[in-house]
């Protein structure tokens, strides 16, 4: 038997098999378009990420490796916070707006003035901020019109297929409007925002069952009708669970478009009120922490954009750090907003330490290095707050780098251990897989193999400690200059 595990990524759905083990089978991948229609807005099309995701379904079914093994059933990580307007059919009315989308700021404000900062996260789990997209409900249509609904990517995806409106634990946290304590949409934010229960879907624990593959879709992807369909996680609980996370003794730290550092305990963490450090249950003794910046690897491609603009793989040069030393230039990699502890959705990135010897190849290495010093950072606020230390396992993308892992091992101070590189993907199949009893809960779920191993160079552990304390210091230096380029842009 094989389980699919569907990945809807801010940049890029992908599709792929896997047996009960975790061992992939057959993959596909297509990129997501990410439109900027306006300053401050940023969007994906949802119909146009559920027609890829049947496509690549289709392809994966047809694959030699999936035949021999069929698919027994599928679920999904998510991309946090994007949500689709739909009319009574289901259908999209318009595109869904992404993380970074700023729309949502007045309704963050609104709900500051009526309910607090420190109110919000105690209900939600997560800093009051204007990604979460219960502040972008009233912004998705012209006028302030309210659609019939409004899904969560994959709960539009799977209902496609034929499940039924849903939205799991993880992604209900992730809308700004569920009590994870009391386990119910809150009264008092829906309230405050003058948003009706009635449009979000109805929460459900992680790998419950919500529906079968329809004769439809089945005859579209070659799925066989009646495949269980199985509630996802957000992408950042996926790649927890598919990365090796377990709570106490491994962390995950996911290099994807943000970098995140994801950390497990048995029990809600009871000391963050008053940071923007953000937890939501995944399932019975498991609750995920999360923290890390926005814009991970979007600055890494920006970059890439800038130097290398016509290369198709800018890993394989410019960011192959291997003979070039730690440079002494800073990077705040804030291009969409601060990380989490600070919780600045104005801050702005910055290079520190130019001069006219400064190579390319120094400041792609101090773009890669800034990831390792913010995960120190966020490693000491968490350690301050009762959450203790772990193993870290790194995934994503950028884990497959060895030399910009090393960099980041060294900027860290800390040991990171690469496994796959699809950690998202594979915990959304495993995921599917404990739907169906194969695996006896979502901590009984199979670890990947170490693929590299990262220790910090003793070479240069006073050279980095002293950059980690300068890291540390640049965004309060830096604030006022922040809101000085806000206050230019708000006279524009």
């Amino acid at each position: 038997m094989s389980f699919l595990g569907i990945d809807l990524g801010t940049t890029g759905s992908r599709v792929a098999a896997y047996d009960a083990d975790g061992h992939e089978l057959a993959a596909r991948s297509q990129r997501t378009a990410v439109v900027r229609p306006a300053h401050g807005r940023a969007e994906i099309d949802a119909d146009a990420v559920r027609a890829a995701v049947v496509r690549l379904v289709g392809e994966i079914v047809a694959d030699p490796a999936v035949i021999a093994d069929p698919v027994e059933a599928l679920s999904f990580s998510t991309l946090g916070e994007a949500i689709v307007p739909v009319g009574p059919d289901g259908a999209a009315l318009g595109p869904a707006p992404l993380s970074m989308d700023q729309r949502g700021a007045a309704s963050a404000e609104k709900l500051a003035a009526a309910l607090g900062d420190e109110h919000v996260q105690r209900l939600t789990g997560q800093p009051l901020h204007p990604m979460f997209s219960v502040h972008k409900i009233r912004e998705l249509l012209p006028g302030g019109a309210l659609p019939a609904a409004v899904r969560t990517i994959d709960d539009h995806v799977a209902g496609w297929f034929g499940a039924a409106p849903a939205i799991d634990l993880t992604m209900a946290a992730r809308t700004g409007a569920y009590d994870v304590g009391a386990g119910r949409w809150s009264d008092e934010i829906l309230g405050a925002l003058d948003v009706p229960a009635a449009l979000l879907s109805e929460p459900v624990p992680a790998g419950t069952v919500i529906g079968a593959v329809t004769a439809d879709a089945a005859a579209a992807t070659g799925l066989r009708p009646g495949t269980p369909l199985v509630a996802g996680v957000h992408d950042q609980a996926a790649a927890f669970l598919g990365g090796g996370g377990r709570a106490g003794e491994r962390s995950v730290f996911s290099f994807g478009s943000s970098d995140c550092l994801t950390v497990g305990t048995s029990a809600r963490p009871s000391r963050l009120l008053g940071t923007g450090l953000a937890t939501y249950p995944v399932g019975p003794d498991l609750w995920v922490t999360l923290a890390g910046t926005a814009a991970g690897g979007w600055a890494l491609d920006w970059f890439a954009s800038l130097v290398h603009h016509d290369r198709v793989d800018p890993w394989a040069s410019l960011f192959d750090l291997t003979s070039t030393p730690p440079p002494a230039l800073l990077v705040l990699p804030y291009l969409a907003g601060s990380g989490t502890l600070d919780n600045d959705p104005r801050a702005r990135g910055a290079l520190l330490g130019l001069t006219l010897e400064t190579t390319t190849a120094q400041v792609a290495r101090a773009f890669v290095e800034a990831s390792g010093y913010e995960l120190a950072k966020i490693r000491a606020a968490l350690a301050e707050r009762g959450i203790a230390g772990t193993d870290v396992y790194a995934a994503g993308g950028g884990s497959a780098n060895p030399s910009a892992l090393q960099a980041r091992a060294d900027a860290a101070g800390l040991r990171l251990r690469a496994v796959t590189k699809e950690a998202s993907t594979r915990g959304a199949a495993l995921l599917a897989a404990a739907g169906v009893g194969v695996h006896d809960g979502i901590g009984a779920l199979p670890a990947p193999p170490v693929l590299h191993d990262a220790r910090p160079e003793p070479e240069y552990a006073a050279w980095y400690t002293r950059q980690r304390e300068t890291f540390g210091s640049l965004y309060p230096l830096l604030r006022t200059v922040n809101d000085s380029f806000t206050a230019l842009e708000e006279i524009a």
